[in-house]
């Protein structure tokens, strides 16, 4: 049995990252050199690659690839392949693709319902990639917070190369980041310790982002259930939707996410070891390594960037804690400051009612972090889902498939990237 003085500081690292951190200094990002353009190859690291078509399911692609070397400080370099497709004529915005895991398949766009596909479609240029290796292993010091220099470098430099030199930009023209899971926890450790929340108009996280928390995630005894959007006083926190109301998950880490996370931090701790006995140092590790870590150079404030987060409400079934690692960020996001012009999610009855942020509870996921597969409310009516995984579920009564698009996942995402005033806009 565990001690309570190591119950006591296990609820140290539980309590305290819901405080918000003021920001300091903000580490530097990396390089993107040796840049060859190629062929685009038809898969990578053994998956297909799924660069955007022209037709949905077809060979069209339409992107132009390269391979470059990504340099970040106390890192080995690694290997990248990128696609770039740009539509004809004046564009929308910009969109860079962080793809789940460990970044080595890039986030598929082949196929209509795919947000690459859609975006290009809808006149956005689309930047997907994929990685020779994981972005976070490497590190000495089994730092993920270290590691993800590579993600921060990379959206940088599609900025700067991709989106801040494009002639064809329309004035109102964004530039936008999309990522999902693994490369949500990138992303968002890039937004607080790289600062790209300088230059992005658009964030969105899908199913995540993971990392918040792995003294939730990883420590002995485990952390209970968190309720995500659960309301206070009759008031739903900002950027939740009111409808949808709140659930709550776990947030550990079980079977092999947890020997993968385990992995990336070098085992220092293992994660969710019942075998390991976690010291004050364990949890001081992976509090360390964690994107809510407390530390003088973090920063949760991004007033002109809007921030929207796709999380599936049945992750408990696959044993999977992504929403709740990514509530645990998002929920950060709290400082009434962060208002971004333009920016107006009132209807989803946000304490700040200006502020550039939406969670949207997604029903019905049929696989671990399949948001685009699920349903999410319209108006008042909420789909209800019945099975473990969720096998039926209704829409206003109807089958939701048949319902479909009305309360399909990617219908609302592709909107909310459109919308005029939340979109990806110009807001730098």
């Amino acid at each position: 049995m565990r001690t309570g003085y190591v119950f006591l500081l296990w609820l140290a690292v539980l309590v305290s990252p819901w405080l918000c951190v003021s920001a300091s200094a903000q580490l530097p990002t990396g390089t993107v050199s040796a840049v060859t353009a190629e062929a685009c190859p038809s898969s990578l690291n053994g998956q297909a690659a799924g660069w955007v078509t022209k037709t949905s399911g077809g060979t069209d692609v339409q992107a132009v690839c390269y391979h470059a070397t990504v340099s970040c400080p106390n890192m080995p370099d690694l290997g990248i392949t990128y696609g770039v497709a740009a539509p004809a004529g004046t564009l929308k915005g910009t969109v860079v693709f962080v793809p789940s895991k460990g970044g080595m398949n890039t986030l598929s766009g082949n196929l209509q319902g795919e947000a690459p596909f859609d975006l290009f479609h809808a006149g956005y240029q689309t930047v997907q990639f994929g990685l020779d290796s994981w972005w976070q292993l490497g590190s000495s010091a089994g730092s993920l917070k270290i590691a993800a220099c590579r993600v921060a470098t990379f959206v940088s430099y599609v900025n700067s190369r991709y989106y801040q030199e494009n002639p064809n930009n329309s004035p109102t023209a964004g530039m936008c980041a999309h990522s999902q899971s693994g490369g949500a926890g990138g992303l968002a450790f890039s937004m607080t310790y790289y600062g790209v929340s300088s230059f992005l108009d658009k964030v969105v996280f899908v199913s995540g982002p993971q990392y918040a928390d792995l003294g939730k995630g990883c420590a002995v005894p485990n952390a209970p259930p968190v309720s995500i959007c659960a309301s206070q006083n009759g008031m739903h926190p900002m950027g939740c939707n009111s409808v949808s109301g709140s659930w709550s998950e776990p947030p550990v880490y079980v079977g092999g996410a947890a020997t993968n996370l385990g992995r990336e931090i070098n085992n220092n701790p293992p994660c969710n070891d019942d075998g390991h006995k976690y010291t004050a140092s364990d949890l001081a590790n992976l509090t360390a390594t964690s994107i809510v870590d407390r530390a003088s150079d973090a920063s949760y404030n991004y007033p002109q960037s809007a921030v929207a987060a796709w999380q599936c409400d049945d992750d408990s079934y696959w044993q999977n804690p992504t929403d709740v690692q990514g509530w645990v960020y998002l929920s950060q996001l709290s400082n009434p400051k962060q208002v971004a012009p333009n920016c107006d999610y009132s209807a989803n009855n946000t304490r700040f009612p200006n502020a550039c942020l939406a969670v949207n509870r997604v029903y019905g996921c049929p696989t671990s972090e399949l948001a685009a597969s699920g349903y999410v409310c319209v108006g008042n009516t909420c789909p209800v889902c019945t099975g473990e995984p969720p096998s039926n579920c209704t829409c206003g009564g109807v089958p939701c498939q048949n319902a479909t698009p009305s309360y399909a996942m990617p219908t609302y995402r592709d909107a909310d990237y459109e919308d005029p005033l939340n979109g990806c806009i110009k807001r730098h």
